[in-house]
């Protein structure tokens, strides 16, 4: 369970959420605060999967987390200093006198590299150039002297160095918030990935906790209301005749065993994440007047099984009922045999085919 804020008297949102994936690394970050400065590339959301996933596995050796531009076609490679990546556009000749620039290293952007090949224009490296770009993707068709063309193909650096479409994307100022609040500087994206792992995990944990007692509560909630219905049917609860006050008939419902709606709560807050600030007034509060508290512990406790409509006194709904009992008997014994990385994993699996279906649409 998250911690939830408070403001004036209200909760409000948690202090942070915590997703299935660090979106930290998905959407990146890059900003400005006061003595700090940040900038997180964005990551490819697969490669962020796949580490997660071989975390679960308990995998000891874990498969890179490489940076990430939807719609990019150029390359990216990791540096050779090991401090980050480098970035590069696309060039290819179309003719003996012209090329055509289709992408351009991350974190360039289209007019700043017009006024790049206007100081080439203006040198006389090209004689000119054309720009077609659409919403989506870049376009530059340079024209030069053929053997100026020819020079640079033959160059070690070709077309990717003369044109400048190369770019470091450093990751040496990642910093960012922990799950204490406190900014900490991070070494790269699988050290966030590190450090968001066992605190999402935890959330399993408390899930599976959640889910346990909600599943126990609803078959044991559902079992009592056919036994309930089943003794009306068979006489052994007179509620038609008025031969018995409100009293007599709760202390038959305590003598055929049925759960009040207090030990129907035990049941449900019997979890790791049951906090008692966080139960509703309704259910914590306590009234003052002992006669109001008396007579509401003597009614309340069973009147989700006295106000049940007789529309529901029938073969039928305990029928209905006991299978829906079953049903949910099953997914408890599911749940317990499950591990909270089953439940991550679950998740994930879930996600994936959205995620791979972006990449496709984007490539």
């Amino acid at each position: 369970m998250l911690r939830h804020l408070e403001d004036d008297g209200q909760i409000i949102e948690p202090e942070y959420y915590c997703p299935i994936l660090p979106m930290l690394l998905i959407n990146g970050s890059q900003g400005i605060g006061t003595g700090w400065s940040t900038h997180v590339p964005s990551y490819d959301p697969e490669d962020v999967l796949a580490y997660i996933r071989a975390k679960l596995d308990g995998l000891e050796e874990l498969p890179p987390i490489r940076p990430y531009a939807r719609g990019f076609s150029g390359k990216i490679e990791a540096s050779k200093d090991g401090k980050g990546f480098v970035t590069y556009g696309r060039a290819k000749k179309v003719s003996a006198t012209s090329i055509v620039i289709d992408e351009l290293p991350l974190k360039c952007w289209t007019d700043q590299y017009k006024e790049r090949l206007l100081k080439m224009r203006d040198r006389g490296e090209i004689s000119s150039f054309v720009e077609d770009h659409t919403t989506t993707k870049v376009s530059f068709k340079v024209n030069m002297q053929a053997v100026k063309l020819q020079r640079i193909l033959k160059s070690s650096g070709g077309l990717e160095a003369a044109f400048k479409l190369k770019a470091n994307l450093a990751t040496t100022n990642i910093n960012a918030f922990d799950a204490d609040g406190t900014i900490r500087k991070f070494e790269s994206a699988q050290a966030i990935a590190d450090a968001y792992f066992p605190v999402r995990l935890s959330l399993y944990h408390d899930r599976k906790s959640m889910l346990l007692s909600e599943m126990k509560h609803a078959s044991v909630l559902m079992r009592n209301k056919a036994d309930f219905v089943q003794a009306v049917v068979n006489g052994d609860i007179d509620l038609v005749n008025g031969r018995k006050s409100k009293a007599e008939i709760i202390e038959q419902l305590k003598s055929l065993g049925l759960a009040s709606v207090t030990a129907l709560n035990e049941i449900r807050n019997n979890n790791t994440t049951f906090d008692r600030q966080q139960i509703s007034q309704q259910e914590d509060s306590i009234d003052a007047d002992e006669e109001k508290e008396k007579d509401s512990a003597l009614t309340g406790d069973y009147d989700y099984l006295l106000n049940m409509p007789l529309s529901s006194l029938t073969t039928e709904k305990i029928t209905q009922l006991n299978e829906d009992a079953t049903t949910k008997e099953g997914a408890l014994r599911d749940i317990e045999k499950m591990t909270p990385e089953d439940l991550w994993r679950a998740d994930l699996e879930k996600l994936a085919p959205h995620i791979y279906k972006l990449k496709s649409l984007a490539s």
